[in-house]
């Protein structure tokens, strides 16, 4: 079989089954399975027990040597500042109601990378390419929320409705940050975790997968996107092409880290937006409907991208 169609095919069995199960979770909320009220609590669990449950068996498992990488930092903070650079300037002279200023920044830039970068990081690159992907989540998830707040506080939003200290807790009560500290200590000092405890985080990380997906799907409200649809496709956009193309270029020719590596940066920022974007929206008194529809937006359009720069990658480096 031709190299590139074998690959084109290898690529889509990864992001077929992965899209699939969000699609389930949309029908199930249409068909009233799912009812509306129950996905927030659906999200919180897949997100305090499944994901933190995953990110923290994946770093485990490791010896720390064998799974982090300085060049990968290096490359994910460059990328970030780079980007973040170029989403200010961007916004700073659109010429849109400051709500939806703030709205469009952090659409642009905040990447769903656990719920569905760790799945796909996972069918493409294995468990050992996982446990680096927690890693980067451990580094990427401060600055995230940071950014996005910046953006938020700065562009949109009522400034009188902001509390800094409930920001603070809430940023150190994180549970992916603490489960990505607590895994990165425990695998440096290789400390042995009990068997029994291993076996239930091992359980609770397996709801981690389906679960998230469904709850993406089910997220999905497909009222506002006629409005928004001329800042959302630019939006989407910047987030699914511009933001991993920088990776790329970075990684590759600024710090010449590994084609897996690279690969693994470059698809965790290919990312669509992050449903936690959504909800810092509502908290921060933002154009929540523009978000909304930007979740669905680029979540659909990733579906595309994503299959691209997986093979792209795969092209690339011939593996």
């Amino acid at each position: 079989m031709n190299f590139y169609i074998k690959t084109f095919l290898e690529v889509i069995s990864v992001t077929i089954p992965i899209f699939s199960v969000i699609a389930i979770g949309y029908l199930f909320k249409n068909k009233g399975i799912i009812r509306e009220t129950a996905v927030p609590a659906l999200n919180k669990i897949a997100y305090y027990l499944g994901l933190t449950a995953l990110v923290f068996t994946s770093i485990v498992k490791y010896n720390l040597k064998e799974i982090f990488n300085i060049g990968i930092v290096k490359t994910l903070y460059v990328t970030f500042a780079i980007f973040i650079v170029i989403v200010f300037l961007i916004v700073y002279f659109l010429k849109i109601n400051k709500k939806t200023k703030g709205a469009f920044a952090i659409s642009a830039f905040r990447c769903n990378m656990a719920f569905i970068g760790i799945p796909i990081i996972v069918s493409a690159f294995g468990e050992v390419a996982a446990a680096k992907t927690a890693i980067i989540i451990g580094f990427m998830t401060p600055v995230n929320i940071i950014f996005a707040i910046i953006f938020l506080k700065v562009l949109g939003g009522e400034t009188g409705k902001n509390n800094y200290g409930k920001l603070l807790i809430d940023f150190i009560k994180d549970p992916l940050l603490i489960a990505s500290i607590l895994a990165i200590i425990i695998s440096y000092f290789k400390i042995v975790i009990p068997k029994p405890v291993m076996d239930l985080l091992n359980i609770l990380a397996g709801l981690a997968v389906p679960l998230a997906l469904l709850t993406i799907g089910a997220s999905f409200k497909l009222s506002h996107l006629k409005k928004n649809l001329k800042l959302l496709a630019p939006a989407s956009f910047l987030k699914l092409i511009i933001e991993p193309a920088i990776a790329f270029f970075i990684g590759r020719y600024l710090f010449n880290i590994s084609a897996v590596d690279i690969s693994i940066t470059v698809i965790l920022f290919a990312m669509p937006l992050a449903v936690a974007a959504y909800i810092m929206g509502k908290e921060y008194d933002s154009d929540s409907d523009f978000i909304s529809s930007s979740l669905i937006i680029s979540t659909v359009s990733s579906a595309f991208t994503l299959t691209l720069w997986l093979f792209f990658m795969k092209i690339m480096f011939k593996s």
